[in-house]
């Protein structure tokens, strides 16, 4: 039997392998404008942007490059620790709603741009910046040409979460409505691909609450519909019972979800280089 080397390992291509599938079921752009507003309110204080923010350790002399921003989680926190940044989104509602807060807040160096992944950022005027941040917006078709055009709008570091197993997608909810939950590539793709580069990355570790809390029970399911494509009336029943079953309601209606499965996110930065 041949011994396989580490160097004889092409990881790029083992990630496009493994990610086949995923490929057909990828989120566009009006699926993220449709989640939006839920989004941007669970994600305005919580325990991961408290901690990304701890390891990204930000400068006041900083120019920061955000992609995937979403409606602001970082770039608004970020906005008062950092001198400019730019923030990238292929969902117009997610920079609408970016927009108007940092607008609420008075908040003026933050400049948004409708561009995706696959779009060509420096004929939009898009220049390297001291840092760039890909936060939970690894969902690219390449992830060996998202990598590398991450190391290039960077001059001083590059941060990225990738994820960690499932992500947050919970198993036992799949499980609960009878479907198979794939395995996808997680983040240990994307360490042995920088490696293969020649880039050294630190890694750190992401754990997200174990109780999430929701203004209804009805946002709580659908939180966890999010995690699937074209439910059945049948399923749709059985994730309800199953949320109902990790689920507290409380007197005023809110409602706590008691997660089995709790999401870890790495997060992975390295200084930029040539490769």
């Amino acid at each position: 039997m041949a011994t396989i080397q580490l160097q004889d390992i092409d990881w790029a291509e083992l990630w496009q392998e493994a990610n086949g599938s995923k490929k057909q079921q990828k989120k566009n752009s009006a699926d993220w404008d449709r989640k939006a507003e839920s989004f941007a309110t669970r994600a305005t204080h919580s325990v991961y942007t408290e901690r990304f923010l701890a390891l990204l350790s930000p400068r006041p002399e900083w120019s920061v490059l955000d992609i995937g921003c979403g409606p602001g989680t970082l770039a608004i926190p970020l906005a008062s620790r950092v001198k400019t940044i730019t923030a990238l989104d292929f969902s117009a509602n997610m920079l609408k709603i970016l927009h108007d807060r940092a607008a609420t807040m008075r908040i003026e160096n933050i400049t948004c741009h409708q561009l995706a992944w696959e779009d060509d950022w420096k004929a939009q005027g898009i220049k390297p910046h001291d840092v760039a941040i890909a936060s939970r917006s690894m969902a690219v078709t390449d992830l060996k040409h998202a990598l590398l055009r991450l190391n290039s709008f960077a001059t001083k570091r590059v941060c990225i979460t990738d994820r960690v197993k499932y992500g947050p997608k919970d198993p036992e909810a799949f499980k609960a409505i009878g479907r198979k939950k794939e395995t996808t590539p997680d983040y240990i793709y994307t360490v042995n691909l920088l490696y293969q580069l020649g880039i050294l990355p630190t890694v750190d570790y992401i754990r997200l609450e174990e109780v999430l809390e929701y203004p209804s029970f009805r946002e709580a399911l659908a939180s966890y519909s999010w995690m699937f494509r074209h439910l059945t009336p049948d399923e749709e029943k059985r994730l309800a019972s199953y949320v109902r079953s990790i689920s507290t309601t409380h007197d005023d209606g809110t409602v706590s979800v008691h997660r089995h499965h709790i999401p870890t996110w790495a997060f992975i930065s390295w200084e930029p280089m040539n490769t």
